[in-house]
């Protein structure tokens, strides 16, 4: 879905549904995942890409 969404805007020239950071963050769930697991399955805290930016950032508009 997200793929789909990404080529249509890409074609209509509209911003694409997830940006960078929207992309890195869930890039690293795989990563974190395992250290969590090698950790015995303690929480692990996904880094804020951002740096607090998120917070201001306006909704996605389809």
């Amino acid at each position: 879905l997200v793929f789909r969404s990404f080529f249509d805007a890409a074609k209509a020239g509209a911003p694409a549904p997830i940006d960078v950071y929207d992309a890195a963050a869930w890039m690293s769930i795989s990563c974190l995942s395992e250290q969590s697991v090698a950790m015995g399955g303690a929480p692990v805290a996904i880094p804020d890409f951002t740096n607090g930016k998120w917070m201001e950032r306006a909704p996605w508009q389809p």
